[in-house]
């Protein structure tokens, strides 16, 4: 879906504005053309750094509880044991990488980082996710031919990159699952509990999330280990992933483009100029306020049913009446 032509500030814009501000945008050789991103890769290096470093400023800025755009909502898919009987195929294999091609719908993005176990093969990670059928490993796995294989679940599954430990929700199996179970947040030592005694599959009822070991990925671990795939959803505050192609577009959302743009004129005028433009000040004083008023009209506008305590599920609580005297 193509944004609205009000939203205008693309990576590209931001660095025109920038740049103009700075005194280094690019006019022609002559000087009689509409501003452009500066031609000097040293002074474009500049700008692509004071824009992203304006961003991550606005957010180290935001309300207390955070901005409500930096926490959408995620699905995980839950996966049972993957064996299939048609055949794999390793193309495209280069020193540094191999494609791995199935040919049918085999792989999930929460298969990152598991073993994938090729007959007659030695086992290798998922190390990218390309598509259902497609995933790659980064070192040349080639094999002769199709061969069957197998991804074993264990109830582990590896979350984006995007995500650096923290849940904002509850969690929750996706519209129309149908199941008869609720979903819920425990720690991670709850799971390994359950683990201890009973490797059991069925439908999951507690989840968690931790570290995968000493990489910086995270894992959502449940119990028991799902015994048919089952999607999930949550919401977390995601990181920042910088700008770098001109259409890129800013994380805030189009409500948040002047405040974005303010920003970044104010990282500019902090990290790229010798003289004050009160840019920080309209940033701090204007934009800034504004962004957070913005952000609130996201809230919900009751906090909604209060009499009964505990949580509202109707698998395991039937609500009760309000009594008034």
């Amino acid at each position: 879906m193509a944004e609205p032509t009000g939203a205008a500030y693309t990576f590209g814009d931001l660095q025109i504005r920038v740049a103009e501000a700075l005194g280094i945008a690019y006019y022609g050789a002559l000087g009689t053309l509409a501003a452009a991103v500066p031609v000097d890769a040293h002074d474009l290096d500049r700008v692509k750094r004071i824009i992203n470093s304006g961003i991550k400023m606005y957010i180290a800025d935001g309300p207390p509880a955070g901005w409500s755009w930096m926490t959408p909502y995620t699905t995980v898919t839950l996966w049972p044991d993957v064996a299939v009987d048609a055949l794999v195929t390793a193309t495209g294999v280069f020193v540094a990488e191999t494609t791995i091609t199935a040919s049918a719908a085999s792989f999930y993005p929460s298969m990152e980082a598991k073993n994938l176990t090729v007959t007659g093969e030695t086992p290798f990670t998922v190390d990218g996710y390309t598509s259902p059928t497609v995933v790659t490993h980064a070192a040349d796995v080639s094999w002769v031919g199709g061969k069957t294989f197998l991804i074993a679940s264990d109830g582990n599954f590896t979350l984006p990159s995007t995500f650096g430990g923290v849940y904002s929700s509850p969690i929750t199996f996706v519209a129309g699952s149908d199941l008869g179970v609720a979903l819920e947040w425990v720690s991670p030592a709850e799971i390994r509990r359950q683990r201890e005694n009973s490797t059991a599959t069925g439908t999951p009822y507690l989840a968690a999330v931790e570290k995968m070991g000493a990489s910086r990925r995270w894992q959502l671990s449940v119990y028991p280990t799902p015994s048919a795939e089952v999607s999930v959803a949550f919401q977390y505050p995601v990181y920042f992933a910088a700008l770098t192609a001109a259409t890129d577009l800013h994380p805030a959302g189009l409500a948040h483009d002047d405040c974005i743009l303010a920003a970044c004129l104010a990282a500019g005028e902090r990290d790229g100029e010798e003289l004050l433009e009160n840019r920080m000040e309209y940033y701090l004083k204007v934009a800034l306020p504004n962004g957070k008023k913005i952000d609130a009209r996201t809230a919900p506008r009751t906090v909604g049913y209060c009499g009964n305590p505990g949580r509202r599920d109707g698998r395991d609580h039937r609500r009760r009446p309000t009594v008034s005297v």
